[in-house]
């Protein structure tokens, strides 16, 4: 796979400083979201059900009603074909950062067998701690799971690849 070397999975958008508590209907969480790892919006849900709620970083309300439509049109295209289309977009973008976010924090490399979707169902494989990226990849292409179609997370791209089109570096951190 050849990538692009300025290429930022969802358009440069990412969430830093991300807190997150359980939440009674909601998720209950805080964070910056971030463009081309600049702070751009403060988000934050109180956990208690609604829609995300959106704050300037600085006292620029002009700015921040730009900044916001801007994140919104982003996510307005990002989520179109989706289930959810239409239906709180730059939210459903949100929450799918806050996926990225635990994924990429994650000490284990996850993978998904075949047809899975763990965008849909939150299910996803991964093997021991132990176990290294290489050596995840070499497992997923031996002979134990020729007759599977394996994707694993990719940090750089921000999602699950096939293990053919692999490109990036180990991925440390906490586990989500």
């Amino acid at each position: 796979m050849t990538m692009n070397p300025t290429f930022e999975p969802y358009g440069g958008y990412a969430l830093t400083n991300l807190h997150q508590a359980g939440g009674e209907e909601t998720l209950r969480f805080e964070a910056f979201v971030t463009l081309h790892g600049r702070k751009v919006l403060h988000v934050s849900n109180g956990g208690v059900g609604g829609s995300h709620r959106y704050q300037p970083v600085t006292y620029d309300w002009a700015g921040f009603r730009a900044t916001l439509a801007t994140f919104e049109g982003y996510a307005v295209g990002w989520n179109a074909g989706s289930e959810f289309a239409g239906y709180e977009d730059a939210d459903q973008l949100v929450n799918r950062l806050i996926d990225v976010a635990a994924l990429n924090r994650m000490r284990v490399v996850p993978f998904v067998l075949d047809g899975g979707d763990y965008w849909q169902t939150g299910e996803c494989h991964r093997f021991t701690r132990s176990a290294t990226r290489e050596q995840v990849i070499a497992a997923l292409t031996g002979p134990e799971y020729a007759h599977r179609t394996p994707r694993v997370w990719e940090k750089a791209v921000g999602d699950f690849v096939l293990v053919g089109d692999v490109v990036g570096e180990p991925v440390d951190g906490e586990c989500p």
